[in-house]
C-alpha cells in the first residue's frame, strides 16, 4: 500500500541555474574518460589473461619439478 503511493513520488529538478551547466561538464568529462579508458567491462580482460598466463607458468613449473623428482627417486 505504501509502496504504490511512492512509485509515482519523483525529486523535482533542482532550480540552481548553474547545474545545468555542471550537469553537461560532467557528461563530456564521463564521455572524454570512456573515449580514453573504456569502460570497467574492458578491464578484466588483460587481468584475467594474465592470471591464467601465470597459472599455466607455476602449473607446468610445478610438472617438471615433480617429473625431475621422480627422475631422481629412481636413481
Amino acid at each position: 500500500m505504501g509502496s504504490a503511493r511512492l512509485a509515482g513520488v519523483t525529486t523535482p529538478p533542482s532550480q540552481d541555474p548553474g547545474d545545468d551547466e555542471r550537469r553537461a561538464r560532467r557528461r563530456e568529462l564521463d564521455r572524454q574518460v570512456r573515449d580514453r579508458y573504456g569502460t570497467w567491462r574492458d578491464q578484466p580482460r588483460g587481468l584475467a589473461c594474465a592470471v591464467i598466463a601465470a597459472f599455466l607458468v607455476l602449473t607446468t613449473a610445478a610438472f617438471v619439478f615433480a617429473v625431475v623428482a621422480v627422475v631422481m627417486a629412481a636413481r
